[in-house]
């Protein structure tokens, strides 16, 4: 009789490495908000991955940068702390980036731990540069138990990431049950939904100073109701998401009621809000309280 497998995946990297797109893809589930700008994630997710011999959770995290924004120092301490966390540390890297000092930093931090590094991106580098790269890393971090090359974008070596996750697992027993595939509830995945649509839709930094809170949900059997607010600092980021005429709070509210109707596989009236709150960065709290609803 085959012996189960089961245990924790923390994946660390730093902002854009695609880590969010990979945890999408890996549990089949819009888990995570991806947009094309950097720290889009804020906080620690779980998404869960069954097979018919193991079960592993994936816990996506903010990107490691280090930072003096208040916000960004939560973020990293998140990923610090998914790093004592994981049984397995998946490092995600940028096969188009240089390797930086602060990459090497992150190295540090998980060399007493079971490591695999994910090489991201590879569709869009020759296949030398990959292996010139996997060669110079194996050679200065030899504590790396496996370099893997992978595109989660357009779904290539994903099949050899598992199979090399399910050989330094925990031998175990399932840790939650097979119809739950995160621990993160249904009105988080709505706020992500939007704020996905706010960084695809605004630009330098007003995305970034936002955060989005659901307030009601309202199931009136064919159509769900959804209150939402959008939280901004101050009146001028307030006018921008806002638009001309109120065109830029319309074109994000269309596209997100459009995905969340197809998360929840029903109808959704969106009432979609704009709300100062010039203390909401500058308060732990209130930080939190607002990147974690």
């Amino acid at each position: 009789m085959m012996e189960f497998k089961s245990g924790t995946v923390s994946i660390i990297g730093k902002p854009n490495t695609g880590k969010s797109t990979l945890i999408n893809l890996l549990t089949d589930k819009r888990i995570s908000a991806v947009s094309d700008k950097p720290n889009t994630t804020r906080n620690k997710i779980l998404g869960v991955y069954n097979s018919q011999d193991s079960q592993i959770l994936f816990l996506d995290t903010p990107g490691y940068q280090k930072s003096n924004k208040f916000l960004n120092r939560i973020m990293v301490q998140s990923s610090l702390q998914a790093i004592s966390e994981g049984d397995i540390i998946l490092l995600l890297i940028d096969a188009t980036k240089k390797i930086l000092p602060e990459d090497e930093n992150l190295f540090k931090k998980i060399e007493s731990k079971n490591s695999i590094v994910a090489i991201n991106k590879i569709d869009l580098i020759k296949k030398s540069k990959i292996l010139n790269l996997i060669n110079k890393l194996s050679t200065e971090y030899s504590f790396i138990k496996s370099f893997i090359p992978i595109s989660a974008l357009e779904n290539q070596g994903i099949d050899s990431l598992l199979k090399e996750i399910n050989n330094f697992l925990p031998f175990n027993e399932k840790l939650i049950p097979d119809d739950i595939y995160t621990d993160q509830a249904e009105k988080f995945y709505i706020s992500e939904i939007i704020r996905e649509k706010l960084y695809v839709n605004l630009f330098k930094e007003v995305p970034y100073r936002t955060a989005v809170v659901i307030e009601e949900m309202i199931d009136k059997k064919k159509i769900i109701v959804i209150q939402s607010y959008i939280i901004v600092e101050s009146s001028q980021h307030k006018q921008i998401i806002l638009g001309k005429r109120g065109s830029m709070i319309k074109k994000i509210g269309l596209e997100s009621r459009k995905d969340i109707q197809d998360f929840l596989n029903c109808k959704v009236y969106l009432d979609l809000r704009v709300k100062i709150d010039n203390q909401w960065l500058k308060t732990k709290d209130k930080a939190f309280n607002y990147s974690s609803i």
